[in-house]
């Protein structure tokens, strides 16, 4: 699972050719399909036009590039079908179907194998709230719509935020479970004792 932001400015690297043919400068989004479907590619000059690469031609996405097979799988911007449908997804204010705003989508995580969108990280003032993909009702260039309120989202933690707060979710159900069986033992220990003190007599005599 990739979190969207670790692909900015990446370089895009041909394997035929091994030429760096430019650099990621945004995701874009089907939100029909829920998932990532271009590469914008550009140079470090932002005046040069812009390209675009789709990814079901990226063939590996790794921590310092993304291979793709050969340099006539990029697209100029005017070749992507429905480009007018497609949303970039990130600063998209998020609102329930209740009406209420439960903040803005700072990045998303999704399946670099085939690009489908896994959760999307909310931020609403100084938290950050993790949302599974599947409470997702609607994704639009302006706003996304989900089934979940602010109040019924798990605030995560930096460390949770790495895995898509699937860590998160792993370690609070450890910790709950730790706390119960310590609660269990210092219930029943008292019990044991008292039950282990009478037995002591009988056992001498």
């Amino acid at each position: 699972m990739k979190k969207a932001k670790e692909l900015l400015h990446l370089p895009i690297i041909s394997i035929s050719e091994g030429k760096q043919l430019g650099m990621i400068k945004d995701l874009i989004i089907n939100p029909d399909e829920k998932s990532v479907n271009y590469l914008i590619i550009g140079q470090d000059d932002w005046q040069v036009s812009l390209d675009a690469l789709s990814y079901d031609n990226v063939v590996g996405v790794g921590d310092s590039a993304v291979m793709i097979e050969q340099k006539n799988s990029i697209l100029g911007l005017e070749e992507i079908p429905f480009l007018n449908k497609m949303v970039p997804l990130i600063g998209s204010q998020v609102i329930t179907k209740g009406g209420e705003h439960s903040g803005v989508i700072s990045d998303y995580y999704f399946n670099e194998e085939n690009g489908h969108l896994e959760s999307l990280l909310i931020h609403s003032a100084n938290n950050k709230f993790f949302l599974p993909i599947e409470n997702v009702l609607f994704l639009g260039k302006e706003r996304v719509i989900t089934n979940e309120s602010l109040s019924e989202m798990i605030p995560i933690l930096e460390s949770d935020e790495q895995l898509g707060g699937k860590a998160g979710n792993k370690s609070n159900k450890k910790d709950a479970l730790k706390g119960m069986l310590n609660e269990l033992i210092l219930n029943e220990l008292p019990k044991l004792s008292k039950v282990n003190n009478e037995k002591d007599p009988d056992s001498e005599t």
